[in-house]
């Protein structure tokens, strides 16, 4: 602002009533200019709408009977920011396991903006591994399966959080444990601080699946045993199909005069798609007569 005059102005910007006039902000909004005198005026502009605006301002001039005006004009484009592809397709993935996939968010703005990754239902509790699992094998869900209160949040991203710069971008890793024996199809949303919420996505795919493990031979013959002696034989953990599976040997009740007792020194583990893992049963006699448990 220029006082051209000969006397103190004072000086006062009139609020606009539009729908946008409330994005600008002006630093100072009043003052005195003595004759001559030069204001600088700092504008904030933060926009809430897209598109083409014009904007006009009043600036309230004592004893002028006419305001001045100050016109602004301004193009608003949306944040153009975008994923290096439009699914993540994790196929056929084993309960309880691990699985991760990697994309790429990628901004072609000309300003940084701050993301946060979330999915458009995933639960508060963290999901239950199977490598956690089988570490402890007097848990219930062995026997009765996974519970939850609320449901679980079987997907993970890595960072979840951030600022892309101009012309930069992020690689994000996506990592989906699943407890639900399901088939997914849910959005990994994109929310942008100060923009909006969802402004894009990924639609991540999967389908959740318990592979079959079978025994062989479902029948371990010990034959002639001596009492309290140990004696040990071997089964088989069959996985013959292209997922991971998890085994658990239920833990024996150890109650007072029990006729036999067994043990394994591989009482839980993983196994590996299309293989075969070998466990070891020690039995121990505890009364005559012929058992079986």
């Amino acid at each position: 602002l220029i006082n051209k005059g000969a006397i103190d102005t004072p000086f006062t910007f009139i609020p606009s009533t539009s729908n946008v006039g409330h994005c600008f902000k002006f630093a100072p909004e009043k003052g005195i200019l003595a004759p001559g005198e030069i204001q600088t005026i700092q504008i904030s502009f933060s926009a809430t709408v897209q598109g083409r605006l014009a904007e006009e301002f009043q600036i309230s001039v004592a004893g002028s009977p006419k305001p001045a005006i100050l016109r602004i004009k301004a193009v608003v484009t949306g944040p153009t920011l975008h994923f290096s592809v439009s699914e993540l397709d994790f196929g056929d993935i084993s309960f309880g396991f691990p699985y991760t996939k990697t994309c790429r968010l990628t901004n072609t703005s000309p300003v940084p903006l701050t993301f946060k990754l979330r999915m458009s239902d995933d639960g508060t509790q963290p999901a239950v591994s199977s490598f956690d699992q089988i570490r402890d094998d007097t848990d219930p869900s062995w026997r009765k399966g996974i519970h939850f209160y609320v449901e679980p949040r079987e997907f993970t991203m890595n960072p979840s959080q951030g600022t892309i710069l101009p012309q930069g971008h992020q690689d994000i890793e996506v990592t989906l444990c699943s407890n639900t024996v399901m088939e997914f199809y849910r959005p990994m949303l994109v929310d942008l601080e100060g923009i909006g919420k969802g402004v894009t996505s990924v639609t991540i795919m999967a389908r959740c699946l318990v592979p079959e493990l079978k025994i062989q031979p479902q029948i371990l013959l010990f034959d002639n045993c001596h009492l309290k002696v140990p004696y040990q034989k071997k089964f088989l953990v069959v996985n013959s199909t292209k997922l991971p599976g998890c085994y658990g040997l239920i833990p024996q009740k150890h109650k007072e005069g029990a006729p036999v007792l067994y043990s394994s020194t591989k009482p839980c583990g993983i196994v590996q798609p299309y293989s075969i893992a070998e466990i070891p049963v020690t039995l121990e006699v505890q009364t005559l007569g012929r058992h079986n448990t």
